[in-house]
């Protein structure tokens, strides 16, 4: 009889460790004739990865593409005085993201490319029309921030640009802009 209870408990622990090796390749089964056998179970180990989600959307370009035109004098009655600032309404931009999210702007270069190097601080910036102007550097600097959103409020970009009439040497002058969407 012991040697009975010896093989029994044996087959039992072979069951036991078939049991929990089926368990960790993702099968397992129950071969016992008590009358509340030990449940089986397999647990699997779900993950996903949710991306960070961001999406500029820029429109309000007068040019091709994402080519603007600011507004320069064209007349000598512009300058009503050597230095002058003139307004030009630019793009608007809305943010889709899924986290905290902030506009920046800055000039690619320190100047204009053109017959001088004109300052890309001339060209200054607001997101509100008429005040709050700050001038355009190489180094970015935020212009609105927000949380996770599907579509943020459109945020237009206003510009003054300052032309002096003995610095600024006629011709055609360009600069990059660069509008930076940034997940702080």
């Amino acid at each position: 009889m012991r040697k009975l209870s010896l093989a029994g408990v044996a087959a039992c622990a072979v069951a036991i460790g078939s049991q929990i090796a089926a368990a960790q390749t993702g099968t397992c089964s129950i071969n016992s004739t008590a009358a509340s056998p030990a449940p089986c179970v397999v647990t699997s180990t779900h993950s996903l990865t949710i991306p960070s989600l961001l999406t500029l959307n820029m429109s309000g370009f007068t040019g091709p593409g994402t080519a603007m035109t600011l507004n320069a004098p064209t007349t000598m009655a512009d300058y009503t005085a050597s230095t002058i600032q003139m307004p030009t309404t630019g793009p608007a931009f809305t943010v889709s993201a899924n986290r905290n999210w902030k506009v920046q702007i800055s000039a690619a270069t320190a100047a204009f490319a053109g017959p001088y190097a004109k300052p890309a601080s001339d060209l200054q910036w607001s997101n509100v029309n008429g005040s709050g102007y700050a001038a355009l550097t190489t180094t970015p600097v935020d212009m609105t921030s927000g949380t996770p959103t599907t579509l943020s409020a459109a945020t237009g970009v206003f510009y003054k640009t300052t032309y002096n009439i003995a610095a600024d040497v006629p011709g055609s002058y360009t600069l990059d802009v660069k509008f930076t969407l940034v997940a702080p």
